[in-house]
């Protein structure tokens, strides 16, 4: 599949963001930075498991006094699952408005499990395309997708994560 940029109209710039990549099975995401509080080890960041609960949940975490659900990225939007025991996989610490605070001034925050992080890459969000061509499980999670440099990256929408009825 190939996907283009819009092209770029007189003299105007294209404002960037910044987007944490990371991987999941053989696919690329990305998800907006200022949606990141911190990247943990998934190896050395203690996981309690919750008896009764559906696959994708890993467990609760303790993170310097708050607890956290965690969920294995790739189970809760159906692809492959992260590997729990790889050095390289990590926990996004993601965060997302609380729809319940009619003012929307408190945050939800949940750790996602992800087989690796690539670094932090500035995308342009408008060049950012509708995410049509992806299985049904994953395309009410993705703002759409993004052509950087020849990689296909999938953007990730935190929202959608953190309110799913999934949960």
């Amino acid at each position: 599949m190939k996907i283009t940029a819009p092209p770029a109209e007189g003299n105007q710039t294209s404002i960037t963001k910044q987007f944490l990549l990371f991987g999941q099975g053989g696919s690329l995401f990305g998800i907006e930075l200022e949606a990141v509080r911190e990247v943990l080890s998934l190896k050395e960041q203690p996981i309690s498991l919750v008896p009764n609960t559906l696959p994708f949940l890993l467990g609760l975490t303790n993170l310097r006094g708050e607890i956290l659900a965690v969920a294995d990225f790739g189970l809760f939007v159906g692809i492959e699952p992260v590997d729990i025991y790889h050095p390289n996989s990590r926990i996004l610490v993601v965060e997302a408005p609380d729809r319940r605070d009619v003012r929307l001034l408190s945050k939800m925050r949940v750790g996602l499990a992800v087989s690796r992080v690539e670094g932090v890459l500035p995308l342009h969000p408008d060049r950012i395309v509708s995410a049509l061509d992806v299985s049904p499980d994953l395309a009410p999670f993705l703002k759409g997708l993004y052509n950087s440099e020849g990689r296909l990256l999938m953007i990730v929408d935190v929202e959608a994560i953190a309110h799913s009825e999934r949960w």
